[in-house]
């Protein structure tokens, strides 16, 4: 349930698409694209990916199972995507894997109550429009009730 949810809120992010670009995954995980970039070209990067061409890209669900579990390697979805960097982030992980899987729960968190935020301020801003037609079509009303046009 709540990995559909987050698999949810990263295709809101990538306007319905299953790849995700460094920017987009910047918005979720507080790296920069240029740091990205530095740790794939060391082979340290935790989240699997595809060069196409020049364009490097993350899969939704790698992404997601990165937030959640700390997991590193690719989901079925992403099948045979980007071989290598699969056997050096296997070993390289060892080490920090506790502290990367308590801060994947802080970006998942952070990621879902954004979006909360966001559709709360629409709500709010709905809510506001609404109220101001109400007292505007009761100030029309009012105003024809004293003033009716002429030819009544």
């Amino acid at each position: 349930m709540v990995s559909q949810q987050l698999i949810d809120n990263l295709k809101e992010k990538t306007k319905g698409k299953l790849l995700m670009s460094p920017e987009q995954l910047s918005e979720v995980i507080p790296l920069t694209s240029k740091q990205q970039s530095k740790l794939r070209k060391e082979n340290r990067f935790p989240i699997p990916f595809k060069n196409i061409g020049r364009l490097v890209y993350y899969s939704v669900y790698d992404v997601a199972n990165f937030l959640l579990n700390g997991e590193t390697t690719p989901t079925k979805e992403v099948p045979e995507e980007a071989p290598a960097p699969q056997i050096t982030i296997k070993k390289k992980p060892a080490k920090p894997t506790a502290p990367v899987q308590d801060l994947s729960h802080i970006f998942m968190l952070r990621a879902f109550a954004k979006s909360l935020e966001e559709r709360a301020t629409a709500m709010l801003n709905l809510a506001e429009n609404l109220n101001n037609y109400a007292n505007k079509k009761e100030m029309m009303d009012n105003f024809q009730k004293k003033f009716p046009p002429k030819g009544r």
